[in-house]
C-alpha cells in the first residue's frame, strides 16, 4: 500500500493523495482510477451522502471529481502564488463548499463559498480583514460552523488564537473566543492532520503531534466550549 499524504473515504470509495496523483479505490480496495490533473494535490474531502470529492492543491487549485463516473467535474484556479494550505469543507447538506483562500497575499485569508450544482464561487467573505487569519472550519452534527484562526497584533505577528461561530446569514463571526498560543498550536496541528486523514506523513510534519505517544482527540467545537484542556 502506498504511503499517502492525504486519505479520505466514504462507504463506497476511498482516495489517496500523493501530491502528484489522486488514487481512487472501491469498497473492496481495488484501484479503479487515478487522476493527475494538477500538482501538489495532497488533501481531499467527500461531499456528504455523495460520491463527489473536492481535492485541494497547495499550488492554488481545486478539483471536483465524480467518482461514480470517474471524471473531473470542474477545475478551479484560485491563484498562482501558492501557499494554499488552509482548511476546506462541504456543508452538511452538500449544497455548498467552503474554502479558506489566499488569492492575493500569502499572509491574508478570505472565505470563499461555492455552490455545488456547478461549483461556481458565489461569495467571498472576510477579504478586507487584515488582522484576522482563518485556519480551518468545522461543521457539527447540527450544521453549526466553527472556525479556528488567529488575530494579529499591531506589529503584525500573532497575538492570540481564537475559535468562533460562522454566521452564514450575516456573513460574520460571532462569539469570538481567544485562546492561548499553546492551545491554538495544538488545535491547529490536530485539525490540519485530521484533514489529511491522520496519515503517517502528515503527523510526522507536525511537531505538536509527532512527539506525542497518543494524540488526544479534540475539535474546534470542544475548544470553543472549553471542554478541551489548555
Amino acid at each position: 500500500m502506498r504511503k499517502f499524504w492525504g486519505v479520505a473515504k466514504n462507504e463506497n470509495f476511498s482516495v489517496g493523495c500523493t501530491g502528484k496523483t489522486v488514487f481512487v479505490y472501491d469498497s473492496n480496495g481495488k484501484e479503479t482510477a487515478k487522476f493527475s490533473d494538477f500538482p501538489h494535490a495532497y488533501k481531499a474531502v467527500f461531499m456528504p451522502n455523495n460520491n463527489i470529492i473536492a481535492v485541494k492543491s497547495t499550488e492554488g487549485s481545486l478539483g471536483f471529481y465524480n467518482l461514480d463516473t470517474l471524471s473531473l467535474i470542474k477545475f478551479v484556479t484560485i491563484t498562482k502564488i501558492g501557499a494554499q494550505d488552509e482548511g476546506f469543507a462541504f456543508s452538511p447538506d452538500g449544497k455548498y463548499f467552503y474554502n479558506i483562500e489566499k488569492p492575493n497575499d500569502t499572509t491574508r485569508t478570505e472565505l470563499a463559498v461555492y455552490e455545488t450544482e456547478n461549483f461556481t464561487k458565489t461569495e467571498t467573505i472576510f477579504a478586507d480583514n487584515e488582522k484576522m487569519v482563518l485556519d480551518c472550519l468545522e461543521f457539527d452534527e447540527t450544521g453549526v460552523c466553527y472556525v479556528l484562526g488567529f488575530m494579529r497584533g499591531d506589529t503584525g505577528i500573532i497575538a492570540n488564537g481564537f475559535t468562533a461561530i460562522f454566521d452564514r446569514e450575516n456573513k460574520t463571526l460571532t462569539d469570538i473566543r481567544p485562546h492561548e498560543i499553546k492551545t491554538y498550536n495544538y488545535l491547529h496541528a490536530y485539525k490540519k492532520c485530521e484533514l489529511y486523514g491522520f496519515t503517517e506523513k502528515s503527523v510526522e510534519l507536525n511537531p505538536a503531534l509527532s512527539k506525542l505517544a497518543e494524540i488526544p482527540k479534540t475539535s474546534v467545537k470542544e475548544v470553543f466550549l472549553g471542554s478541551f484542556p489548555a
